[in-house]
């Protein structure tokens, strides 16, 4: 009988990881243009991505930036009328529940009531209590306040809850709509109410000091208008608002008070000017329309230039309009502002649901990057099954080579992670430069400065990483199915 010979199996090689990168790279480098349509399909997911991102993250900072700038410029208006109207006692409880302990509002609250640090301390605390009853009350719908509290608002709701009337209608109501919780237990609700009458003695007290510091503050203005005794609020006009008991800062907020009470005034006599025939004739002549057609944002729009600036006063010093300090340095500073002014009001309509939503960019921006997540994946997903399947015979080869089917699936998700960097980079960086632009665009320059840089990098790198993590995991499905493939079958697929 003939001798069988023995056949000896040796062990399959295994590759190192260098020579399994240096493979996946020589094979991207011979598919060179179809690796150029994967990295292309990836860079526009991924940039239809961080466009998306990018603006919403510039938007909330415009939106965040806007209502800052605008609570300063307004800084003016309100100490205005804090000097010349006594508060309503709904404003006295919503300034003592936004105050903190020290700074200027609750000084000045302790100061006009005469309460020690102790009473101060817990007319405080009851303020802030008030002021989250009357929000809980002011955010139901028409139907819910008159089943609960009728036709009461503000304060009046505290003296309705304080009968016995008013609390039985409140608690039978909070029983039939289930759907509404009470910012805080009922019997702490009921021990407010019963104590409410000696808080609307404080707050009257509060009231009745402020009424005596406006005296004074209206003596020291020696019977000038307001805002032309607030061009003085840092020298002497400031030192009679504080001796009268208000906090106003000396360093900081009364020379921006000042200032802008400058611009105010100033604004006004510029535009009083337009009743004169020649200051209108000169913006007439230089947009070539009627003179009854000039508006006051035209003569805005025109003295935002030194050169206009100055043909402009002089109208106005032919027409007789008091000029004093107004020359055409400061007719272009007033200009300037005015302008900035504008741009305010527009971002600040334009980034109204900013802060809201999905990662806090506004409820639309939240949904649109939901969709471009979807349309992300979807993208580089159908890209990265058209190249493995693509490739089976590729597969088949390797496999007849001694390759092993952990190895094939390695080269495969390695070099789908590859496309994705380098189609991710390339997405964000543009999306990005998409985004800016798109915000410049409806913003203009004035917010330059509130461009989120370390945000815009952060979502720039999550953005790549998440290309890199969804084109890896579109290979893995493929690639496994191809690797599992026994040699023969995977070359008759085409």
């Amino acid at each position: 009988m003939k001798e069988i010979k023995k056949i000896e199996i040796a062990n399959q090689p295994i590759l190192g990881a260098g020579r399994i990168i240096r493979i996946t790279v020589d094979g991207i480098r011979y598919r060179l243009f179809r690796s150029f349509v994967t990295v292309a399909v990836i860079a526009v997911a991924v940039a239809f991505l961080m466009n998306i991102l990018s603006y919403s993250l510039y938007k909330r900072a415009v939106g965040r930036d806007t209502r800052e700038r605008i609570t300063r410029m307004n800084i003016v208006n309100r100490w205005a009328a804090k000097l010349t109207t006594v508060s309503r006692p709904e404003d006295v409880i919503h300034s003592m529940a936004a105050a903190e302990e020290g700074d200027g509002d609750y000084q000045e609250s302790m100061a006009f009531g005469g309460f020690s640090d102790v009473e101060a301390r817990a007319f405080h605390g009851s303020m802030k209590d008030a002021e989250s009853y009357l929000q809980f009350f002011e955010d139901l719908d028409y139907g819910q306040r008159r089943n609960l509290i009728h036709t009461a608002g503000g304060v009046e709701i505290f003296e309705r809850l304080n009968t016995a009337t008013g609390m039985k209608r409140f608690r039978d109501g909070m029983q039939e709509m289930k759907s509404i919780r009470f910012v805080a237990r009922l019997e702490r609700l009921d021990l407010f109410v019963k104590s409410w009458e000696g808080l609307a003695a404080k707050i009257e007290l509060v009231n009745r000091g402020h009424q005596q510091a406006i005296d004074k503050v209206t003596a020291a203005r020696n019977q000038r208008k307001i805002l032309a005794a607030l061009v003085d609020a840092d020298g002497a006009f400031g030192e009679a608002v504080r001796a009268a008991g208000f906090r106003l800062d000396a360093k900081e907020a009364g020379p921006m008070i000042a200032e802008q009470a400058r611009y105010i005034l100033d604004r006004v006599r510029v535009e009083a000017g337009m009743e004169h025939r020649r200051p209108r004739q000169i913006i007439a002549q230089y947009r070539n329309i009627l003179t009854k057609d000039v508006t006051f944002n035209m003569v805005w729009d025109y003295l935002l230039r030194h050169d206009r600036a100055k043909i402009y006063h002089e109208a106005l010093v032919q027409s007789g309009v008091d000029v004093t300090d107004l020359g055409p340095d400061r007719l272009v500073a007033v200009a300037r502002t005015r302008s900035i002014e504008d741009s305010l009001a527009t971002a600040e309509r334009l980034t109204t649901d900013a802060g809201g939503g999905m990662l806090g960019l506004g409820e639309r921006m939240g949904w649109l990057l939901t969709v471009s997540l979807l349309v992300c994946g979807i993208g580089i997903s159908n890209a990265m099954l058209m190249t493995v399947t693509e490739r089976f015979r590729e597969i088949a080869t390797l496999k007849c080579l001694g390759a092993l089917d952990g190895v094939i699936m390695v080269m495969f998700v390695l070099e789908s992670c590859f496309l994705g960097v380098v189609g991710g980079t390339a997405g964000a960086i543009l999306g990005s430069l998409i985004g800016i632009c798109r915000m410049l665009v409806s913003f203009g320059t004035t917010f330059a400065g509130s461009l989120p840089a370390g945000e815009l990098f952060t979502g720039m790198g999550a953005a790549v990483a998440m290309g890199v993590v969804l084109a890896a995991l579109a290979a893995v499905y493929p690639s496994f199915k191809a690797a599992r493939l026994a040699p023969m079958e995977a070359m008759r697929v085409e």
